[in-house]
């Protein structure tokens, strides 16, 4: 009898834990954003070279190679629009749905309430997100024509890609899990790094690289790490719920 008696606590404590496992699976559900990043950054890269070459070539003042890597730049770019735009409309969904339906379709939904932004905070994300693309194309350019060194390009971008990064993050809490905030850490302790002498960065026509690696890399580890914490927290679901197969859904 004692032995029941004492189960019957211990199972209550654990049906507590289901909310916080539950809220934790679905802020970490970022392996959709993971494909999402992979596809950006293949096609970063496929628009990238035309677009160093353009700029190599006009720091040489070579105009005719200059305009033409800045045509084969446009193309592509209209190219990948138009690819893209195939996977939306109105009655297929949009890329990043279709994308989550498929990779969780054994899952079904789990999403974390968030509350109505208001159109001044909307405003202020995408206001944001144009100023951050504009500073880290001026700083590429910058270094292009040698006002600053490759070297200091990743320091300088931190300077607003960490701050944004957090304030991102504060705007869409609790949608997404404290797990994001490791990309801006881990992208400030590089900065740091760098400007303390340690010689983690490339040189000559390799610096360009010098932010992209670890603006991509940082944000790529982020969510891989993010997606693993969700297999974690759907497994203790199952154990504390006796889930049996591989449904887990929850709104």
């Amino acid at each position: 009898m004692s032995t029941k008696q004492n189960q019957v606590p211990q199972n209550t404590e654990k049906l507590k834990e289901i909310p916080k496992w539950t809220r934790k699976y679905a802020q970490n559900r970022t392996l959709t954003t993971f494909v999402i990043l992979v596809m950006i950054c293949l096609m970063s890269m496929v628009i990238g070279v035309p677009l160093a070459l353009a700029m190599m070539a006009f720091t040489r003042e070579n105009m005719i190679l200059f305009w033409a890597c800045i045509a084969v730049s446009v193309a592509i770019l209209i190219s990948l629009i138009i690819l893209v735009s195939k996977f939306g409309g109105k009655n297929s969904g949009l890329i990043d749905q279709r994308i989550d339906k498929w990779i969780y379709r054994k899952e079904g939904t789990a999403t974390v309430p968030v509350p109505k932004l208001t159109k001044k905070r909307e405003w202020l994300g995408i206001v944001s997100g144009v100023i951050i693309s504009i500073f880290i194309g001026g700083s590429m350019y910058l270094a292009a024509v040698g006002y600053i060194s490759y070297k200091y390009v990743q320091p300088i971008s931190a300077i607003f890609i960490v701050p944004s990064s957090f304030f991102g993050y504060f705007l869409q809490r609790p949608r997404f899990g404290p797990v994001l905030l490791i990309f801006p850490i881990l992208y400030a302790i590089h900065a740091i790094l760098i400007v303390a002498g340690v010689p983690i960065f490339f040189t000559g026509i390799l610096g360009t690289f010098n932010m992209v690696i670890p603006l991509w890399g940082y944000m790529l580890l982020t969510y891989a790490i993010g997606h693993v914490y969700s297999r974690y927290a759907l497994k203790k679901l199952k154990g504390i719920t006796h889930l049996e197969g591989d449904v887990a859904n929850g709104d």
